[in-house]
């Protein structure tokens, strides 16, 4: 009974059309031209990393881009002794898409609230996976969003 079932699941979830949104990014038929950055460079220069990894070089789909980042690390709370014990890491990305003479602005943010380490040499390292998130995930969100220009 349970192995009738268990089929019975299998077949429906195969064949109720679910697909993942991320799932053809990997294979994109367009390349982005980052034309200009400004702003936070350590975050410009990893969002361009991630987007050239994605991007077709011989596609005749061309994107134009601006990218312009803010970063900011702002101090949420302090204990009794002044000592700093949480931040929020905030990044702001705006892109300005130039495809076929159409200009398309697109902005997107990303927040986390982190705990302050006793060890920095550790607090470095975990914002530098934080940021390498926040681009990883910024890079996703513009892909899609290109397709959907193109």
């Amino acid at each position: 009974m349970k192995n009738i079932i268990l089929i019975i699941f299998l077949f429906l979830i195969y064949s109720c059309g679910y697909t993942s949104i991320y799932k053809n990014l990997g294979n994109q038929n367009f390349q982005i031209n980052i034309t200009e950055m400004q702003g936070d460079t350590k975050m410009n220069n990893l969002i361009k990393k991630e987007i050239n990894l994605h991007s077709n070089k011989d596609s005749l789909y061309i994107f134009d881009v601006l990218v312009k980042t803010d970063y900011i690390k702002k101090v949420l709370v302090k204990d009794n002794s002044g000592t700093i014990t949480d931040y929020e890491i905030y990044t702001n990305s705006t892109f300005t898409i130039n495809f076929e003479e159409k200009i398309k602005v697109i902005t997107f943010s990303e927040t986390i609230n982190i705990k302050n380490q006793t060890d920095n040499f550790a607090q470095d390292m975990y914002e530098k996976s934080i940021r390498r998130n926040f681009a990883s995930s910024i890079r996703e969100k513009l892909i899609s969003e290109i397709t959907n220009i193109k």
